[in-house]
């Protein structure tokens, strides 16, 4: 069935059920990209240098139709906008299963129909401030992280213990800032900042193994409960591609909590598990990647924990916990894109590199200090772990900065943690 859909320029928000479209995934689009991708019902990442092509359109262009958006104007452009659609004959909020977010609309569904109306009692102030938070988190993203990252590496050397118990606090900062809805450039800095300076040291004087559990525990009831406080997160997904669940960014940081509360044999089953299915679960977190990482991950860390004939059947109970929360559940980008082979992760990767000649030099710095820091660090089950979990990353996810960085950061952790343990 084809849909019928009508483009417009300068479409206002008002006249039926409203929502904003994400035109594009990747940096950059164009109006010639959103179309093809309107009218494929598919999109392929910018970077990619090529937009979705099919045998015929899904959509019928129809100024008479019910549905009616806005598509991007001209050549390139940065893929930073959302743009207005609205159906008419209803009322509330309109959003598409790729997204899970009430509000905002992934384009590739509209030529499907996958469109849901939420009831909402002022969807206009509502869409303002969702396209508002996104821009602001946007802004924050790296920032903050960096900030984070500064700090925690700094308590690693000098605290161990508080460089853990900083993980913790600044992923409790940025989940209690999403749940808040507050995404303002300095609150996110001042929160993420004070998490890491001075909830590190606090929290270092809890058992950090609990503290580790618990954490995990929170971001799998948040995702549960009420998904938009983690996807509409400081740290979370970046909305111009991947809507809802975990970013690569948050995977990576969760690693330290992870390995760190199933560091005790009677800890790393239940542990593991409730971390993939956190991590990798379709209804949850749907970081297909980061879900294979961390059971590359947990395969060290049992290595060292347990006996072989032991260490085998506990892997493989974690394994098959990722692989039924991976296929159990809704239709995701997990599942749809299978997650794409790794060759494919490892192109787009690479892509990301040859587009910002800084960031593939800031990736190639944290990874040579990883190298470096493995090379003359100890080798303890923790601390292999975070390898091994970082090395798999580098090759099924597409954020070879986030994950070196992240990384980085996390290494320099638990080895000293480790080394006092």
């Amino acid at each position: 069935m084809v849909a019928a859909v009508a483009v417009v320029s300068g479409l206002l928000l008002g006249g039926g059920a409203v929502g904003l479209v994400v035109p594009d995934a990747g940096p950059r689009t164009s109006e010639a990209r959103a179309r093809a991708s309107l009218e494929c019902g598919a999109v392929v990442h910018s970077l990619r240098g090529r937009a979705p092509t099919c045998e015929r359109s899904l959509v019928r262009i129809d100024e008479h139709a019910a549905l009616r958006l806005e598509l991007p104007q001209g050549g390139e452009q940065p893929n930073d906008r959302r743009y207005p659609i609205v159906l008419r004959g209803e009322e509330g909020l309109l959003t598409s299963d790729s997204t899970r977010i009430p509000g905002l609309v992934a384009i590739a569904d509209v030529a499907h129909g996958r469109l849901r109306v939420f009831p909402h009692p002022d969807p206009a102030a509502y869409l303002e401030r969702l396209d508002e938070r996104i821009s602001q988190n946007a802004y924050a993203r790296i920032r903050a992280f960096l900030l984070a990252g500064g700090i925690l590496a700094a308590l690693a050397l000098v605290a161990p213990r508080a460089a853990v118990g900083g993980f913790v606090a600044v992923l409790a900062a940025n989940l209690a800032l999403g749940a808040a809805g507050v995404s303002a450039f300095w609150a996110v800095m001042l929160a993420v900042g004070l998490a890491g300076a001075v909830g590190g040291p606090l929290l270092a004087r809890v058992p950090l193994v609990p503290l580790s559990a618990a954490v995990l525990a929170a971001y799998l009831g948040a995702l549960a409960a009420e998904g938009t406080w983690v996807s509409l997160s400081p740290l979370g997904p970046t909305q111009n591609g991947r809507f809802f669940g975990l970013s690569n960014l948050l995977a990576t940081l969760l690693l330290v909590p992870a390995l760190v509360g199933a560091s005790r044999r009677a800890a790393f089953l239940p542990v593991g598990v409730l971390s993939v299915v956190m991590v990798g679960g379709s209804s949850f977190g749907a970081d297909g990647g980061g879900a294979l990482v961390l059971v590359a991950g947990y395969a060290v860390l049992a290595v060292g924990l347990f006996p072989w004939r032991l260490a085998v059947p506990a892997v493989a109970a974690v394994a098959v916990a990722a692989a039924l929360a991976i296929v159990v559940g809704p239709s995701t980008h997990v599942t749809a894109a299978g997650s794409s082979a790794p060759l494919d992760r490892i192109r787009l990767s690479l892509d990301r590199l040859a587009d910002d000649w800084l960031v593939a030099a800031a990736t190639a710095v944290a990874l040579a200090l990883l190298a470096l820091l493995a090379w003359r660090g100890p080798r303890r089950p923790l601390s292999l772990a975070l390898l091994a979990a970082v090395a798999v990353s580098m090759l099924v996810n597409d954020s070879p900065f986030e994950v070196a960085a992240a990384g980085l950061a996390g290494y320099l952790t638990l080895a000293r943690y480790d080394s006092l343990r």
